[in-house]
């Protein structure tokens, strides 16, 4: 199979093009609104990967009101594309920042929606558009993520919260928002891609939703104790929240479709932050 992939978000999907080697191809950004560019680009491909979750200018903050036209002028050759391309498999990865904050519940393809931002906004109107379309040749899957931990492909400063940790632990104290009782989901960027790569090579009957995590439950206070122990720092609780994505993976489902274990697990993904811990 050949499956393409668009709307780089500089992060994961490099990771994924590494991942799944020559048969996977990158669609260039000016492709995108370029039917007959974008129409060869996809002539032998059975899956479309787009990445969803970010207004193609990467210096627009989240919350700009620009955000949403920006990613759906963005995602309409995608979309337009999917209805001329019989047989194509689209998969959206974005944000779990779609679903309102404070759930009750954990996290899964179910969940309510409620996007938290104008980014979430565009995200969500583009995933609608597609699942209208979904049909058992075309089918349409949609993929959510947040606190993606790793290294850039490229090598460069950790992404995620245990590396933001790690770095603090450098001057001496690591500052913990809120109370420390919250939970945040963590995955590594490998098993975010692992996960993409079986749901490309095992498509659904015609739709689905799924959120992608490890449901690891612990409270961020203990994390940062067990890092700070480690590192020789203090831990300082109630340091400002910057619109935290709090909450876990109902990691069930993912077992239940894809038979789903980590690749990657939580010592580990504390080590890779410890060692490479930059300002």
């Amino acid at each position: 199979m050949r499956i393409a992939v668009s709307g780089n978000d500089g992060f994961i999907a490099p990771h994924l093009l590494e991942m799944l080697g020559d048969v996977a191809s990158e669609i260039p950004s000016e492709a995108l609104d370029n039917p007959r560019l974008l129409d060869g680009a996809l002539a032998s491909c059975t899956c479309l990967i787009h990445f969803n979750g970010h207004p193609p200018n990467s210096e627009i903050e989240r919350n700009d009101p620009d955000a949403p036209r920006l990613m759906k002028e963005w995602a309409r050759g995608i979309l337009d594309a999917k209805k001329r391309h019989q047989g194509l498999h689209l998969i959206l990865v974005g944000s779990l920042r779609v679903h309102p904050e404070y759930v009750d519940e954990r996290f899964s393809g179910e969940t309510t929606l409620s996007p938290r931002d104008a980014t979430a906004e565009g995200q969500l109107w583009v995933e609608e558009r597609a699942l209208e379309n979904a049909t058992e040749d075309s089918p349409v899957s949609i993929l959510r993520v947040s606190n993606v931990h790793g290294l850039p492909v490229g090598g460069g400063k950790g992404r995620g919260y245990l590396h933001s940790f790690a770095g603090e632990a450098l001057t001496g104290w690591i500052g913990v928002p809120g109370d420390g009782q919250g939970m945040k989901e963590i995955i590594h960027v490998a098993d975010v891609c692992s996960i993409i790569a079986e749901v490309a090579h095992s498509p659904p009957p015609t739709r689905e939703a799924l959120a992608m995590g490890n449901g690891w439950a612990t409270p961020i206070s203990e994390l940062a104790e067990a890092m700070a122990s480690k590192m020789g720092a203090d831990v300082q609780m109630w340091a400002p929240e910057k619109d935290e994505l709090w909450g876990v993976v109902e990691v069930g489902y993912l077992k239940e479709r894809l038979e789903y274990e980590p690749m990657v697990g939580m010592e580990d993904i504390i080590q890779e932050a410890m060692a490479n811990a930059s300002f």
